[in-house]
């Protein structure tokens, strides 16, 4: 791997451990026994701390080899140049220029799933910042007012958010990252 892939990959790492560091300390600090949880872990199997910190450990540890992946693999993934910016994303990501009525009735191939998916886990580790964050507001009573009507619909809000970030990111800095490869001007569709 090189260097600054590397390097890539400790900030990662770094930011991965941090957030869930913070998220079951900040976990703890609102609710010690648990009581006012939303994790599913906890809320409908009762798995306890146990169970949030063997979720948290395995979650980490995908997000840190999933990115591993991704940066082993990306440019593996990218087309054959001069393809314009949608060509390009339904290219990357299921490995074959594929339509619209196909993206929703298949599965990409293998090594574009696993390269989508290893950016995609790490990146939604940006979601556990923002529910640690929101636990230690609720220890102040401070509160989004959307969740006095609905904590479903508050937590599915701030996974969406944080889902269209990442992978806003993901196709934006790949399809750069491929023109600049591929020395193409970048077509706008």
């Amino acid at each position: 791997m090189p260097p600054h892939d590397r390097a890539k990959l400790c900030l990662v790492a770094a930011l991965v451990l941090f957030a869930n560091c913070l998220d079951l300390a900040s976990t703890y600090l609102a609710s010690p026994d648990l009581a006012n949880e939303w994790n599913i872990l906890e809320r409908w199997l009762g798995l306890g701390w146990t169970g949030i910190i063997a979720a948290k450990v395995l979650g980490a540890w995908m997000a840190v080899v999933g990115y591993a992946y991704y940066l082993h693999h990306h440019t593996a993934c990218y087309p054959a140049p001069g393809m314009n910016r949608s060509d390009f994303c339904r290219h990357f990501a299921f490995g074959r220029p594929a339509g619209w009525l196909e993206m929703q009735c298949h599965l990409p191939a293998r090594r574009h799933l696993w390269v989508s998916l290893g950016y995609f886990w790490a990146g939604m580790q940006l979601l556990v910042v923002w529910v640690a964050a929101d636990n230690l507001l609720l220890l102040h009573g401070i509160v989004s007012p959307i969740r006095y009507y609905s904590e479903l619909s508050y937590h599915l809000i701030q996974s969406a958010v944080v889902a269209s970030m990442v992978m806003l990111r993901f196709y934006t800095a790949n399809y750069r990252r491929y023109c600049v490869l591929s020395q193409t001007v970048p077509a706008f569709d």
